[in-house]
């Protein structure tokens, strides 16, 4: 492997169709990115011999290795193994390290080999050297030949992440450069991307070398910041804008908001619970992604009509029916029922309307009020998502947690909110 510049093959009709969404690519390329090495080119080809292989000769026409994501399995549409067979001028053959792996897999689950005793998975172009998958059954491989360097991998996301980190990163890490330029990534929330790129825009004119490049998610900003590695330069730019982007900023080391806040409750011993509406269970969803999550997430109430609202959360049907369900009102009733029901020092919760329907001139689609209950008392703020359904769940998810990580950190109250957010008056109800 003589070359840093990688190109990414995602195989399979089902991308090309639109039925899966092709995620490995962009994950591999952030990995090699990590690892300092330059994607060159992603590729997304259906399920056919030739055109794999006119893919294949793509990729080596711009760059030195090649990684492919699919098409390995036991049926017949899987036929990427045959495709690079055949591109190499390669015959099939068992290897027997893959045929002894896949064997013993079939036989720990109790299953029967679509192939018999010798199974399509342990079929391997002749010289390809396997590489294990301990998640799944079908192993990878790689291939190499004047030069040029290409791994297959399974499509199932788990099992190819599984055999680049073990099997492949490390057998590349002695190609990545050693003077690979300098990156930090800075995670926002709260602030919209054109407000930050306004306050960090001056410090750019300052700093010519550098670059910075903004990526807006549903859940904030993050900001990636690259430079030459033996320039004092990026350590001063880095210092800048770090400190503008400070306020707003959760994150350098990619944790997600609620990795961020459930570590600082486990270290003060306080457990937070959810009462969610218009969000569906997704905040609590998030909140349960995090590993050890149930040393500080007590529990979580989906109450999305106004009768479970009212006997599961306590919400006056006074108010329900004075202010409605999507109010200040409401949101803060919500937020102390889920303290209560759960015993938990805070809760978080979220009612609005995600439309299409539900609307009125006064209460527009997008509208979302979320409460924090906290030892302080309760904080409800308000803001109108843009996007459909999606775009609000997980917008109002993300607003509700970025309050808590303020109370957390003690700065809900002199927080400088840019995000079209504003207070919402809690009158106590």
């Amino acid at each position: 492997m003589g070359a840093l510049r990688f190109a990414i093959i995602a195989v399979g009709d089902e991308l090309l169709a639109g039925r899966t969404v092709d995620t490995n690519s962009a994950w591999l390329s952030a990995e090699l990115d990590r690892l300092g090495f330059e994607t060159v080119e992603r590729i997304t080809v259906g399920d056919e011999i030739g055109a794999i292989g006119e893919a294949i000769a793509r990729a080596r026409s711009r760059a030195g290795a090649c990684i492919m994501c699919g098409g390995l399995g036991p049926t017949v549409d899987d036929r990427t193994t045959e495709a690079v067979a055949d591109y190499f001028g390669r015959g099939l053959c068992t290897e027997p390290r893959a045929l002894a792996e896949v064997l013993e897999k079939y036989a720990r689950r109790g299953l029967v080999p679509p192939g018999g005793e010798t199974p399509k998975e342990a079929m391997l172009p002749e010289g390809a050297e396997p590489l294990g998958n301990s998640v799944g059954i079908a192993p990878g491989f790689l291939v190499e030949e004047a030069g040029f360097t290409l791994f297959a991998l399974p499509g199932v996301p788990h099992e190819m992440r599984d055999i680049f980190e073990k099997g492949i990163a490390p057998r590349i890490a002695r190609f990545a450069p050693v003077d690979r330029p300098k990156s930090l990534s800075l995670y926002t929330t709260g602030i919209a991307e054109s407000r930050l790129a306004g306050r960090i825009d001056p410090i750019l004119t300052d700093f010519p070398n550098e670059k910075i490049a903004f990526y807006p998610s549903f859940y904030g900003v993050e900001l990636r910041l690259s430079g030459n590695a033996r320039s004092a330069a990026f350590e001063e730019f880095s210092r800048r804008v770090t400190e503008t982007a400070a306020p707003w900023c959760y994150s350098t080391d990619e944790r997600s908001l609620p990795i961020v806040a459930g570590e600082r409750l486990a270290e003060i011993g306080a457990k937070l619970s959810t009462a969610e509406s218009c969000t569906g269970g997704l905040l609590a969803s998030r909140l349960v992604e995090v590993a050890g999550a149930s040393a500080w997430f007590s529990g979580g109430v989906v109450a999305y009509s106004n009768r479970a609202k009212a006997e599961l959360l306590g919400v006056d049907i006074s108010s329900l029916e004075r202010f409605g369900a999507v109010s200040a009102e409401v949101a803060g009733q919500m937020a102390r029922g889920a303290a209560e029901k759960f015993h938990s020092e805070f809760a978080l919760s979220t009612t609005g309307i995600a439309g299409p329907s539900g609307a009125t001139p006064e209460k527009p689609v997008g509208l979302v009020f979320y409460a924090l209950f906290s030892p302080e008392g309760i904080t409800v703020r308000s803001n109108i998502f843009a996007g459909g359904r999606e775009a609000h769940r997980h917008r109002s998810s993300q607003s509700a947690l970025a309050m808590l990580w303020l109370a957390l950190e003690g700065r809900l109250n002199r927080h400088e909110w840019l995000d079209g957010s504003r207070s919402a008056k809690w009158g106590g109800l």
